[in-house]
């Protein structure tokens, strides 16, 4: 009798140890930071303004979400250093105005604007940064993601000086508030849209000279950020 029970309470203590165990190994895993880098594409199809169909964004309630997002608020920083003739007040218009677009659509404050910096995006360094920087062809604007289980801990977005830029959508020129309104969707939470039926709303993955409509969120990009920090 005494080896039976002997015998339980030690399987039992076995079963803890690895329930225990198995239980470390996930929150160990959920606490690695991993990164993601999303992409926003140009249109290879058109050097000109890329539309499909006719502009239904305020009646389209398409949207996709990402698997993590930001559970306080992302107090971020601008490097307006650039090579086109733009002053650090009018960029940090243009980043700050694509950031009020998401936050009026929603009670969370998910931006708050720290000021200025000379620091660089795409680095781990504990700061949220939007600047000019360069990177490969074929992209307009990166945003890197750094995460924690399902919880944003860093965003970076890059605007790849590999083209021009315009701060008044300029034709033949990527336009900052458009491209960071879109990139700022990210940092919401939501992901790109690939379907050409959703080619009129901000989250669309792809953009062009020119383009300065996704500057306004469309009925989808609202439901999505509403999905995220309202529901």
């Amino acid at each position: 009798m005494f080896m039976k029970t002997g015998f339980r309470l030690l399987l039992l203590s076995v079963i803890v140890v690895t329930v225990l165990s198995s239980n470390f190994l996930v929150l160990a895993k959920q606490d690695e930071l991993e990164l993601t880098i999303i992409e926003l594409k140009l249109d290879e199809s058109s050097k000109t303004v890329y539309t499909s169909l006719t502009d239904d964004s305020a009646a389209n309630p398409d949207y996709k979400l990402l698997r993590y997002h930001w559970y306080s608020t992302a107090n971020y920083y601008i490097n307006g250093a650039n090579n086109y003739g733009f002053t650090q007040s009018n960029v940090e218009k243009a980043i700050t105005d694509s950031a009020n677009e998401w936050d009026e659509e929603t009670s969370f404050t998910v931006f708050n604007y720290k000021g200025s910096t000379t620091s660089t995006a795409g680095v781990y360094d504990n700061m949220n940064i939007v600047d000019f920087g360069d990177y490969k062809a074929g992209v307009i604007g990166v945003t890197y993601i750094w995460i924690r289980g399902r919880s944003i801990v860093e965003c970076d977005t890059i605007l790849n000086t590999y083209y021009p830029w315009s701060l008044s959508g300029g034709e033949g020129k990527m336009d900052v508030q458009n491209i960071v309104t879109h990139e700022f969707g990210h940092w919401c939470g939501l992901a790109d849209l690939y379907k050409s039926r959703d080619s009129w709303l901000t989250m669309y993955g792809y953009s062009n000279y020119g383009v300065t409509y996704q500057r306004t969120l469309g009925l989808g990009d609202i439901l999505g950020l509403q999905k995220v920090y309202v529901s």
